[in-house]
């Protein structure tokens, strides 16, 4: 018996099963409509093609009964490239079909043999077994493929109707920010959780919510008499139906004036079936409505784990039914999302487990408002809405409770509890990896997203927290992310964690992520799909932790020898051949002056104030600035950080690589640095490579993230010849670019004025 003839475990072979089944295969070798054999083919003349080989699963249409499908588990040890090969050769190629699913029982990939190229939906990379329907769209379509459904919105089209609600919501005096979006929010449920009883009614299910409630049967009213009864009527059965822990949306509307709400009801309308957008509507809501609010913008550190990475990390976990998973700071509730279809995919859909699944299954907390939007999320899920609270997690710590942690916690808060977990400092970040070591069972196991400070800073919390880790649990993996993975919310460099409590560690595995498969970009329009991803190798070498060129291990007590720092710039051991030098060199008297914040309690400093005071946000995609939106007065002022005309500011903290060039004296706030450059040719080169840098892995700074200390070491490639050559042409299409933004801009202007004089008079 060969490595390819050898039966799965029963355990893979049990997961694969139960998921094969929940999608609606048939897997009854007894019945005529079996569509799903396992270790043969349908009929013996095929079988004959497979020259005494066995397949693990051969799927076939429904109707006809051709072979469609060919899922295949790769064996202990070999990789799941050799898999494929052997799949395709052996099974596929012989019945002539297209579509292989190769799994090593926790990643599972799918492959286009004519197109010779991975499957994707929707431009994601497909990572789970798909039902007939689907497959046969592949095998018309090509290896991507798009939603049949004609309702398809592109981010784009989404920000566009969130623009319009917001504006109207403004005009009704609603705060920008969380007010407007937690009512605009509570619409959409209105609309989705209808849309869910239509879909369960169509399934000869019976009804959760009367039809009298639902937004067929109200959106047409008219404007006074819409707004009354979704006052009086729908929100009081939506409260007993859904409020039973806590207070999920408002019991009345926020909204003052009846024909705003029928102006949202009808752009909300105008999107069609939202089940059928390739989107978390409501997250997608939630990214536009805090990340263009001027007064919220991330006051509690919040910013959005990317959808790839929130699924990459629950499939690293390898979730099993019965057990418990866990987020301390699951914000609109991603992971807790994705943990649950992950899990409810791979157990049969019995009424016990259902059950369990939905009362006993994922938990959260969220300090912010934002847990009603988990509960929103977790409702149109399938439920396990009732565990997730709005609490702040480190003030409750959390006893040997759970089994997995799936996290992305707020960085760089601050907090007064760190004398509950054993920590004598406010600094939140080492408080927070305590509380989920303590909140894991004894053999509990996590994956957490992590700023690269806390894996390398010398601080004596810092390196508590590692020692505890190293020692205490066995640090699986150090998965490193480029600097452009979070953006455009931050460019601050991360990695994920992967730990698993109960032994100590003997070795760590590293994995460097240069590309994600999606485009290095900051654009608020979102990072356009590319081909280059280093996920996929990550997938394919997971299990046996292979050495690559973008892998390698290191022994624990090389760690601890080395301070116990986790970071994985700390044992690359490559020279690229690129001449450095540090930023400070450049620099006039290698003085960096950083800008600073007047106290906001004085309004001495504020009001009335004409100072220029430029913050983040205040730089934009023009070279010179010499405006910004806020001011400071005389008494604010700081007469040693006034910088001169001609400086070149770049953003150093949150929004890594902002740059601009003074046209005027002016001031700054603390995530700004001042450059005086005297050489014209070097300040326009920086300008031009400080945005480009991928500060993921420049660290001259013995492994600190980028501080008003370390700025200055900053390692920045230097040929001066190679400078003064390419600044002419950097020079010329920069001009080209102005160009564009200035035509841009005058476009958007034209708009906005025939607007405001046909529309509004």
């Amino acid at each position: 018996m060969t490595e390819f003839t050898k039966p799965l475990e029963s355990s893979t072979r049990l997961k694969i099963n139960n998921w094969l089944i929940n999608l609606g295969w048939n897997m009854n070798e007894n019945s005529s409509k079996c569509n799903c054999y396992t270790e043969r083919a349908r009929t013996t003349e095929e079988n004959k093609k497979f020259k005494g080989n066995k397949p693990d699963y051969v799927l076939y249409s429904s109707d006809e009964f051709k072979p469609i499908t060919i899922i295949e588990a790769k064996r202990q040890g070999e990789s799941l490239d050799k898999a494929l090969n052997q799949a395709k050769l052996k099974y596929a190629e012989p019945l002539g079909i297209k579509i292989i699913f190769i799994t090593d029982g926790l990643f599972i990939q799918g492959y286009h043999l004519e197109d010779k190229d991975y499957l994707y939906y929707n431009s994601e990379i497909v990572t789970e077994f798909l039902s007939e329907k689907r497959i046969n769209l592949f095998i018309k379509g090509g290896s991507k493929i798009f939603s049949e459904k004609k309702i398809v919105h592109s981010k784009v089209e989404l920000i566009k109707t969130f623009e319009e609600a917001n504006d109207i919501l403004r005009k009704d005096g609603l705060s920008e920010g969380k007010e407007r979006f937690t009512e605009f929010s509570n619409l959409l449920f209105l609309k989705l959780i209808s849309e869910i009883e239509n879909q369960r009614e169509e399934r000869g299910e019976t009804r959760r919510l009367e039809k009298m409630y639902c937004w067929d049967n109200f959106k047409d009213k008219k404007a006074n008499e819409l707004y009354e009864y979704i006052n009086k009527v729908v929100l009081p059965r939506f409260d007993s139906e859904y409020n039973h822990t806590s207070s999920i949306f408002n019991k009345n509307l926020l909204i003052n004036k009846p024909d705003n709400l029928k102006a949202i009801i009808n752009k909300i309308e105008s999107l069609g079936n939202l089940l059928d957008t390739n989107s978390d509507i409501k997250g997608d809501a939630f990214e536009y409505f805090l990340k263009n609010s001027i007064s919220v913008g991330n006051d509690l550190g919040e910013y959005f784990t990317p959808r790839h990475i929130v699924k990459l990390m629950v499939e690293l976990m390898d979730l099993k039914f019965n057990e418990t998973v866990y987020d301390p700071c699951c914000g609109t509730g991603g992971f807790l999302i994705e943990a649950f279809k992950n899990i409810k995919n791979k157990c049969k859909a019995t009424k016990e487990n259902i059950e369990i699944l939905e009362n006993k299954t994922v938990f959260g907390r969220e300090i912010a408002t934002t847990s009603k939007i988990a509960k929103m999320n977790m409702i149109i899920m399938g439920d396990g809405h009732n565990n997730i609270e709005q609490k702040d997690s480190l003030e409750y710590p959390v006893k040997e409770k759970y089994d997995v942690v799936l996290t992305n916690f707020a960085f760089s808060q601050t907090t007064d509890y760190g004398g509950l977990y054993g920590f004598d400092t406010e600094d939140a970040n080492p408080i927070f990896l305590k509380h989920i070591f303590d909140s894991l069972n004894k053999t509990g196991r996590c994956a957490v997203v992590v700023p690269e400070g806390i894996l390398f800073d010398d601080k004596k919390e810092y390196v508590k927290i590692r020692k505890l880790l190293l020692e205490q649990s066995n640090i699986e993996a150090i998965i490193r992310l480029h600097s452009f993975v979070f953006k455009p919310y931050t460019g601050q460099p991360t990695s994920i964690v992967i730990f698993k409590k109960g032994e100590s560690t003997k070795k760590v595995w590293f994995f460097d992520v240069e590309e994600d498969g999606f485009k290095k970009t900051g654009s608020k329009k979102g990072r356009r799909k590319i081909d280059k991803d280093d996920l996929i190798l990550l997938r394919q070498i997971w299990k046996e932790k292979l050495v690559t060129n973008k892998s390698f291990f290191v022994e624990a007590k090389d760690i601890v020898e080395n301070g116990y720092k986790l970071s994985m710039n700390n044992y690359l051991k490559k020279d690229n051949g690129i001449k450095t030098i540090k930023l400070k060199e450049l620099v006039k008297d290698k003085k960096i002056i950083i800008g600073f914040t007047p106290n906001r309690d004085d309004d001495s400093f504020w009001f009335g104030g004409k100072n220029t005071w430029v913050k983040i946000s205040d730089i934009t995609e023009e070279m010179f600035i010499s405006d910004s939106k806020e001011k400071i007065t005389d008494l604010g002022i700081k007469p040693k950080k006034l910088l001169p005309s001609g400086t070149l500011l770049f953003s150093f903290k949150l929004s890594l690589g902002k740059v601009a060039i003074t046209k005027k004296p002016l001031y700054t706030n603390e995530a700004i640095a001042g450059l005086i450059v005297e050489d014209e040719d070097i300040k326009k080169y920086l300008y031009y490579i400080l945005p480009r840098l991928d500060y993921g892995t420049n660290r001259a700074t013995k492994g600190e993230t980028l501080n008003t200390d370390s700025v200055g070491d900053l390692e920045i490639p230097y040929d001066i010849k190679t400078i003064k050559k390419i600044v002419k042409e950097l020079d010329k299409l920069e001009e080209e670019r102005q160009e564009k933004v200035k035509s841009k801009e005058q476009l958007e202007a034209e708009q906005e004025k025939i607007i405001k004089a046909e529309i509004f008079g």
